[in-house]
């Protein structure tokens, strides 16, 4: 017998699972997929790539109590975004169709 159903294990059905059974709850978690993370799913190829399944991903937060909480299941990548240019278009130059 479960407490809990979770349907799917992206991002919120994995931090709602994890909560829950941190306060002894039992969790029965189902996806239709054969793997838990969603989108963000990653795996090592057998030449020990890191081979993103469903595209690359990079997360986003000003908030360190979310960087803390996700480090203790993950190991970061150091990744830094930077604009190098602003495109200004003159839009009058083109017609609508």
């Amino acid at each position: 017998m479960y407490d809990f159903l979770i349907i799917g294990c992206g991002f919120a059905g994995a931090v709602l699972a994890e909560r829950l059974a941190n306060e002894g709850k039992k969790i029965l978690i189902v996806d239709k997929r054969n793997h838990i993370a969603g989108n963000a799913y990653d795996y090592y190829n057998k030449e020990g790539i890191l081979i993103h399944k469903y595209g690359p991903h990079i997360f986003h937060t000003n908030s360190e109590d979310v960087f803390k909480y996700l480090s203790k299941f993950t190991k970061w990548r150091p990744y830094e975004h930077r604009v190098w240019e602003v495109l200004t278009v003159n839009w009058s130059r083109f017609r609508s169709i």
